[in-house]
């Protein structure tokens, strides 16, 4: 069996999925934007794939017909079986080559539902789940209009968007013309038509109660399902806590298995059933992200026809035992599917996180800008007895600290740990983001 991945930004880290898919099928791997490959990523390409393609020709990477055109010639090159796309930015081309060739996937109308935010709010509320007002965005009038319908914030969403770029909160109708421009800039780099007619979407801000949900502390009002479709039937998987977010929208730390008791996973899963049955996918992996409102409900954000990016997957794996890269190609490659479903009345033995840090969160005392100097102590000082660190990443000393909107990209140090107790496990990730500080360079 042969297997084609379009390889792009986001989903799994790459040493990560790339030995799974090896193990099932020969592997080659497309590059659409090769320039953005690090030399890390080059040696793993290199490594672990039989023919690794790098498209590196003038053409210009927005013409999604273009791209997925290129993606087919690809596949017929390499005679595959399966493609494999974790990047959102390539998840809709890639769905609609998989349909031309005949291979299985999310099916390209499926995928274009959960690509495009406006599509899918649009899926969502045909399949009975209306709990957000939203309206196509063309000027700041809708933004307005909008905050006038709702009463109170809103928030701006690329409808084409990834990894929160692009996201802006609006608190006051005087600030529309201004964050809307400054979506728009945001999205610089992403290769996205930032401000092609009706690229962008307002929808109210929810505010959800994690009181209400959870038993402990430390968690936020949103919450992801991990899952996949196989033949149009979907398996959730696991779901996992999110960690407040870092003021206003950077997603800070995700935490497997959930805190939740039995009757709030069965909430959560009943919602996310229904909301990927109103997107009509195929086959392909899925990531759910759901407000906890107060009244009880869940209120969804939005769903992905891929995995999750970050190590959120690696985290899923090893709390709940399963191997969801190599279910997602068993489900392309035979139609079958391979892993089991969420249980919301088990407990598994493990845990794992993943947290991201900030420099809003570790300057303590100091002012941007600043040079990062490394932290007081190190992070594994932090930790609980049961607590290990699987994966460690900082900047280099020197990287400057500087005041951002939207600091997702921009992170101080990336953590993903391991545990024999969810206990243990929540308060070392509670008290790493409280107490760890930053030191600038010249200190």
């Amino acid at each position: 069996m042969r297997v084609l991945i379009v390889y792009d930004y986001g989903g799994p880290p790459l040493s990560y999925f790339l030995p799974v898919l090896r193990a099932r099928a020969r592997i080659a791997v497309y590059v659409p934007r090769p320039e953005r490959l690090d030399p890390v990523e080059r040696a793993v390409l290199t490594a672990g794939a039989e023919r690794v393609l790098l498209d590196d020709g003038p053409w210009d990477r927005r013409d999604e017909q273009e791209t997925e055109r290129r993606v087919v010639v690809a596949a017929q090159d390499w005679r595959a079986d399966a493609l494999v796309c974790f990047s959102e930015l390539y998840a809709t081309q890639t769905a609609g080559a998989a349909e031309k060739l005949g291979l299985r996937g999310p099916g390209a109308a499926g995928a274009e539902r959960a690509r495009d935010k406006l599509l899918m709010r649009d899926a969502l509320t045909a399949g009975g789940l209306t709990n957000v007002r939203y309206r196509p965005l063309r000027s700041e009038e809708d933004i307005v209009a909008l905050m006038s319908e709702v009463g109170g914030p809103v928030l701006i969403k690329p409808r084409r968007g990834m990894s929160a770029a692009g996201i802006q909160r609006v608190d006051r109708a005087d600030q529309a013309q201004q964050v809307f421009a400054s979506a728009r800039e945001s999205l610089a780099g992403f290769d996205v038509p930032a401000d092609a007619e009706g690229a962008f979407l307002v929808e109210e801000l929810l505010h959800g109660d994690p009181d209400l949900w959870y038993p402990v502390p430390g968690f936020s009002d949103q919450v992801c399902v991990e899952g996949l479709v196989v033949a149009g039937a979907y398996v959730p998987v696991a779901i996992t806590d999110v960690t407040p977010k870092v003021p206003p929208l950077t997603q800070s730390g995700h935490v497997s298995p959930t805190s939740m008791d039995a009757d709030a996973r069965r909430r959560v899963i009943d919602t996310a059933e229904r909301a990927v049955a109103a997107l009509g996918l195929d086959t392909c992996g899925t990531h759910v992200e759901l407000k906890l409102m107060p009244d009880g409900g869940c209120a969804v954000v939005e769903i992905a026809a891929r995995y999750a990016g970050r190590t959120i997957i690696p985290e899923t794996d090893f709390a709940h035992g399963c191997d969801l890269v190599g279910a997602l190609a068993d489900a392309l490659l035979h139609g079958t599917c391979t892993t089991r479903r969420f249980d919301p009345d088990a407990e598994p033995s493990r845990a794992a996180a993943t947290v991201h840090l900030y420099g809003s969160e570790c300057l303590g005392t100091h002012r941007t800008p600043v040079r990062f100097g490394g932290f007081a102590v190190h992070p594994a000082e932090l930790l609980d007895r049961t607590v290990r660190i699987a994966g460690y990443a900082e900047r280099e000393r020197g990287w400057v600290v500087e005041d951002r909107v939207h600091e997702q990209p921009y992170w101080l140090a990336q953590l993903h740990l391991q545990s024999t107790s969810l206990v243990e496990l929540r308060n070392s990730v509670t008290r790493v983001r409280r107490e760890l500080r930053l030191v600038p360079e010249d200190e």
